[in-house]
């Protein structure tokens, strides 16, 4: 192996039309250690350059508008110079293939990832110093024979001693007689069997693999003058296989007829398994051993010009597993690549051999399924993959269930269109998961119209906030027992152009999806204090806002920095300040929530647990980290004085709430019976329509301003103002 120091001094050439992209090499190569760097934006002076200078290896752009890379690589053939490495650029597919057969020796695709890069160009100056030093002991050594072939007129035993003691395998034929003149105990360790001078050629021709020897044959026969360099694999008489690189030439013939030939023969089977598995490497995924994108991509558009040649139908399933992160947060990221392993393997066995199975980065995997025309049905094969990857998986000791989103797109059923087909399973996966998870879904033409809104209210969003389109409403929260005002509930309203207010549902997971939410979530608060603020400088008092706040916000490193410089700016009390959080937001792993919840405590704000009765809370959790109240989701609220197991439930949690020294506020309440059940069984507050719907800030300060003074029990009737059973 060559050592680090005579790799960095390789003579390297970069040739590259685009300045910031030679920029880009020469100072990755430099800051690696390379210190021979030449670069050139003239494609047509690269043949000149290696002349002068005979370069180790030249990084070549393919597409160049003067002289391509395929021009510059037949240039550099028709030279006298022996040829550099190629290692060519390029960010068409369909061009590597080309580019090899014009003879570049490997190839990266752009964008280009800088290990993988050096990676490669670390190989290909090894493989060509190794290959160098092999070229020089090969010549030293045909020089070494060659002399002594004239020496062995005189003394025979010299030479034998000479070639017994060689490592390569060494035999010498007479080409005219057809028959065996020589072979050193190298060349029977390499073959195992024994070739004595007399013997037929025929003898050592059967050692040559079947399948190179044909070949082998033609491409010797036109060679007139003995010489030869090939490479071909050696069947071991045990049956085993040698890649060997021989190289022939002829010497004086002691009799003075027609010359022999030697040929020295250097076992190179390690070096040819360490290409092979660089180019594996290459188009696979290194963890799963999965197809890589590449590959798949490859394998995906042959499959479509065989569906076209023998009418089948290609069907593509992307399945992505579902809140991987979660597991690989919560187990540690050994136990997640450990996941994906045996999740591929599982996959793997899930499909008929004849199929393709990649994995195209993450938690996301692809299945390329053909099919014949008339008995196709791509919703057979999504929900038996489906249904075995649902069953548990053993990891560390314990088991792990995780379940798939799948989508399903089918050529030419759907699509003719390669993009397109990739396009459309992953529209119909994302509406999978929109319809929660662990399905799957087949592509319909209403799924591009859903993914179109999609797109365009995700457009229409990344400037929303930018553009003051968001406002906040507020929902007032009474007292059970006495009807007055308590507090109000801060909900976020985006109020579009030319669309007027959009529903909360048909934008906020998109926030959540676009990364978004967090910053708006902060405008949110701001808001929120600042209209604290505008209230009290009012004259109406201190009425305390709460806040949804998002589990991707609690995370957040600038979280609790932001929210105190919120109040700090507005000059509010904390505790007028209330931010409502999920049960999954409590019990997310990861020290980052349990801080931020700590830090908000410390703060002095107010923190209540949403949609309690939904999740999996922990109740140890309500203690640790000091939790002020819990809102009854209204699911149960809305059948309350209907259904027995929502009353019992919503009862019990009330229970069990003021037995923690917990308020209890009640959500979604649209009648006077609901209203009355609550107060019977001690629930603190309430919101819901029959008060009031969330209203913009102008409406509730002026309904505040006449309840001002009121008797507290008239309270509840100012706000209701005909909003009950408002939808």
């Amino acid at each position: 192996m060559a050592d680090l120091s005579t790799i960095h001094a390789g003579k390297i050439l970069i040739v590259d039309d685009q300045q910031a992209n030679i920029h880009v090499l020469r100072t990755m190569l430099q800051r690696a250690g390379y210190q021979n760097v030449k670069w050139t934006m003239d494609p047509s002076a690269v043949c000149g350059l290696h002349l002068e200078n005979g370069f180790d290896l030249i990084l070549l752009d393919l597409l160049m508008p003067a002289m391509d890379g395929f021009q510059v690589l037949d240039a550099l053939r028709r030279t006298d110079m022996a040829l550099p490495s190629v290692l060519v650029i390029t960010a068409q597919p369909s061009h590597k293939l080309r580019a090899m057969q014009a003879g570049a020796n490997d190839f990266i695709s752009k964008p280009f990832d800088h290990a993988e890069v050096l990676t490669r160009i670390h190989y290909m100056l090894e493989v060509r110093r190794l290959q160098q030093e092999t070229r020089d002991h090969s010549a030293r050594l045909e020089q070494t024979v060659l002399a002594r072939t004239a020496e062995l007129r005189r003394s025979e035993e010299m030479f034998r001693e000479l070639a017994a003691n060689i490592p390569e395998a060494l035999w010498i034929r007479d080409e005219e007689q057809q028959t065996i003149q020589y072979a050193n105990p190298a060349w029977k360790k390499l073959s195992g069997i024994d070739a004595a001078a007399g013997d037929p050629l025929e003898k050592i021709f059967k050692t040559i693999h079947h399948d190179d020897l044909l070949w082998l044959t033609h491409d010797r026969r036109k060679s007139r003058d003995g010489h030869a360099d090939n490479e071909y694999r050696v069947v071991h008489a045990d049956e085993s296989e040698r890649w060997v690189h021989a190289r022939s030439f002829p010497i004086t013939n002691p009799a003075g007829n027609s010359p022999w030939i030697v040929e020295i023969i250097e076992d190179i089977t390690q070096r040819r398994e360490a290409q092979q598995q660089l180019v594996h490497l290459a188009r696979h995924d290194a963890l799963t051993s999965l197809a890589n994108r590449t590959l798949l991509y490859d394998s995906l558009r042959d499959a479509l010009v065989r569906a076209d040649a023998e009418n089948l139908v290609v069907s593509v399933l992307l399945i992505d597993i579902d809140f991987f992160k979660i597991v690989n947060d919560s187990l540690g990221h050994a136990m997640g690549d450990a996941l994906l392993c045996e999740f591929a393997a599982r996959l793997t066995g899930c499909v008929r051999p004849g199929d393709t199975v990649g994995r195209l980065g993450g938690d996301e995997f692809a299945v390329i399924v053909l099919t014949p025309a008339d008995n196709f049905n791509a919703s057979k094969v999504a929900a038996r993959i489906g249904k075995a990857l649902q069953k548990p998986f053993t990891l560390g000791g314990q088991d792990v269930l995780v379940t798939t989103s799948i989508g399903v797109a089918s050529y030419p059923v759907d699509t003719r269109e390669f993009e397109t087909l990739l396009h459309y399973a992953d529209t119909a996966m994302y509406e999978a998961k929109v319809a929660g998870r662990k399905s799957f879904r087949c592509y319909n033409p209403a799924m591009k119209e859903r993914a179109m809104r999609k797109s365009d209210i995700q457009s229409a969003l990344r400037l929303a906030l930018d553009r003051g389109e968001f406002v906040l409403h507020y929902q007032p929260k009474m007292r059970v027992d006495g009807g007055q005002l308590s507090s109000v509930e801060a909900l976020l309203r985006w109020n579009r152009p030319e669309y007027g207010l959009v529903a909360p549902g048909d934008f906020v997971p998109a926030l959540e999806e676009m990364g978004l939410i967090v910053p708006v979530g902060t405008w949110v608060v701001e808001t929120a204090c600042r209209q604290i603020r505008k209230w009290q400088k009012a004259g109406l008092g201190d009425i305390r806002i709460a806040v949804n706040v998002s589990p991707k916000q609690v995370r957040e490193e600038l979280f609790i920095a932001h929210v105190a410089e919120a109040i700090r700016n507005n000059r509010i009390d904390p505790a007028l300040l209330e931010f409502e959080i999920t049960e999954t937001t409590l019990m997310a792993p990861g020290e980052s929530t349990d801080v931020a919840l700590r830090s908000l405590k410390a703060l002095g704000i107010t923190i209540s647990i949403d949609d309690f009765g939904t999740g999996y809370s922990n109740l140890a959790y309500l203690k640790r980290f000091q939790v002020d109240a819990l809102k009854i989701d209204m699911g149960f609220i809305h059948d309350i004085t209907t259904n027995a197991d929502s009353a019992t439930i919503a009862v019990a949690i009330i229970n069990m709430a003021h037995n923690l020294r917990l308020k209890v506020i009640a959500e979604g309440v649209e009648t006077q019976e609901q209203l009355e059940f609550l107060r019977e069984h001690g629930c603190d507050e309430a919101q819901g329509f029959f008060f009031s719907r969330a209203l913009p800030e102008a409406e509730l300060s002026q309904r505040y301003r006449q309840a001002i003074g009121i008797e507290a029990e008239h309270d509840a009737v100012l706000f209701a103002h005909a909003e009950a059973g408002h939808a």
